[in-house]
């Protein structure tokens, strides 16, 4: 999908506390918030340079949620018992948080 419209393989997402994590595009677009972001031509600088900007996630929030995509990027189409994705509980609230806000 990427390569055939001269989009980056890669997106990359920046913290609130400035941490950048450079992920697939294609697990980012799990996200229904980011794949509108991405794929809105023209709404959002974000779908021409590829960068987003979460002033209200935490790096550490952030990055479990990129875990998140490419845990359910593995198992998307499983037919074999998936493993429990952990969520450590001091950062269960704030994960559920950005999930939510993430559409994921």
């Amino acid at each position: 999908m990427a390569a055939s419209t001269g989009e980056s393989e890669y997106v990359t997402l920046e913290s609130s506390d400035g941490f950048q994590f450079i992920v697939h595009r294609e697990a980012a677009m799990l996200s229904g918030t980011v794949r509108n972001m991405l794929s809105s031509a023209g709404q959002f600088t974000e779908s021409t340079e590829g960068v987003i900007h979460f002033r209200d996630i935490k790096a550490v929030i952030l990055e479990k949620v990129c875990k998140y995509w490419y845990y359910k990027a593995r198992h998307l189409n499983s037919v074999t018992e998936i493993p429990h994705f952990e969520i450590e509980p001091e950062y269960a609230l704030e994960t559920l948080m950005a999930a939510d806000f993430l559409d994921t």
